[in-house]
C-alpha cells in the first residue's frame, strides 16, 4: 500500500464508527514476533503471515465472523 501501511488501516478502522467493530484478520508479510505482538495489541483478531494456505485463510475469517469460536491458533 503506497501511502498508508496495515497498522494505518487497522487504526482507521477503529477510529471510525461504522467500522470499529469488525473483526480484522491481518495478513502480511511482516513475520517477526514483534510485529505479531504489535497487531495483536492493537486489537487485531487474527494475524497470519505470507505465504499462507487460502483454506487457512478462509477458516481463520469464518471463525471470526462467528465471534471467534474455535478459531485456528
Amino acid at each position: 500500500m503506497p501511502d498508508l501501511d496495515g497498522f494505518q488501516v487497522f487504526g482507521a478502522l477503529r477510529a471510525n464508527e461504522p467500522t470499529r467493530n469488525i473483526p480484522v484478520v491481518m495478513l502480511s508479510a511482516l513475520t517477526q514476533q514483534w510485529d505479531v505482538e504489535k497487531a495483536i495489541n492493537l486489537g487485531v483478531n487474527d494475524y497470519l503471515t505470507k505465504p499462507f494456505e487460502p483454506d487457512n485463510l478462509v477458516a481463520r475469517v469464518e471463525a471470526n465472523l462467528r465471534g471467534g469460536e474455535g478459531a485456528p491458533g
